[in-house]
């Protein structure tokens, strides 16, 4: 809930609460605070983009000086972890794929297992001791929100906002359908990713429209997160081949990655096609009719209570 609209507060009053939320999630971790369910690199990251989608909603109101500061700050952080980051993600993959890969891929697997728990390692020992400069940079961004000029942030202003994230994710794949490279589908990804966190404030104003399009967007992103995944262990994977331990079996090895990776491409490509066949006209007017229901719900709430007072 602490990633959500309350019906109580200003919009103001909520952007900021969850804006503030989020960066002491990333505070706590980086500190040692607060135990992750999973890395605390990842943890960490995780609040960093739900920060920054909601810093984008309100990116006019702010002004750009004031919006890119604060982004460049998060952004900044995030780099700090980027490569350990990077190394999680390809021991993961491997590591979820074990089960897919046919016995005899077996010895393949086990290598390059090693192999990147080997550079995973490297990677935490070169860049221990991020969580300080993180700190620093945190602690700028949450005294920041006090220049936040948003006491009068209205329902036209969110709408225009998300209009806007939808356009550029209509954009984004446009770009993939054009040309399916790597990068464009990582700012696919990353589009669809802000736009679901966007959504997933409005939760509360219907649980069944609302809650089914964060859900779908949630579904999308995961599927796109998975496409990266492979995509990014095949990447790292290539180079090996010039290696004179590298063997028919990680050719093979590598071939079942590849072919996943290509399969989980249309799917997503599909499936996000079909999202994003609405204008921007379309789906901001979808919002506004959520809100326009909740403040009908409220008022009419309200007035039963008066009646049974």
């Amino acid at each position: 809930m602490s990633y959500q609209l309350r019906l109580d507060q200003s919009l103001g009053e909520n952007l900021r609460r969850i804006f503030s939320r989020q960066i002491e999630g990333a505070l706590a971790v980086a500190n040692g605070e607060r135990e992750p369910n999973d890395t605390a690199v990842h943890a960490m990251r995780k609040h960093l983009k739900k920060a920054r989608a909601v810093l984008q909603l309100i990116r006019r109101e702010i002004g750009d000086d004031c919006f890119r500061r604060q982004d460049h700050r998060l952004r900044d952080v995030g780099r700090l972890t980027t490569e350990i980051r990077d190394a999680e993600v390809r021991l993961q993959t491997i590591r979820q794929i074990e089960n897919t890969i046919h016995r005899r891929h077996n010895a393949s697997y086990r290598r390059i297992e090693s192999l990147l728990a080997f550079e995973l390692e490297n990677f935490a020992a070169a860049l221990g001791g991020w969580e300080k400069r993180a700190t620093l940079l945190l602690d700028k961004a949450r005294k920041a929100i006090n220049e936040w000029s948003i006491d009068d942030y209205d329902r036209k202003q969110l709408w225009r906002a998300l209009r806007f994230t939808y356009r550029c994710g209509r954009k984004a794949f446009r770009a993939v359908q054009a040309k399916p490279t790597t990068a464009n589908f990582h700012e696919l990804r990353k589009q669809v990713k802000r736009l679901g966190y966007q959504v997933r404030l409005l939760r509360p104003l219907n649980q069944i429209v609302i809650g089914a399009l964060s859900d779908e967007l949630t579904g999308l992103g995961d599927l796109l997160g998975r496409v990266h995944d492979l995509t990014f262990l095949a990447d790292r994977l290539r180079p090996e081949r010039r290696e004179p331990n590298w063997r028919k079996q990680d050719d093979e090895l590598l071939a079942a990655i590849e072919n996943s990776q290509a399969e989980l491409q249309r799917d997503a490509a599909e499936l996000t096609e079909r999202f994003f066949a609405e204008r921007p006209s379309e789906f901001g007017r979808l919002i506004k009719k959520r809100f326009e229901d909740a403040r009908h719900a409220e008022s009419a709430s309200i007035a039963r209570e008066l009646a049974s007072a």
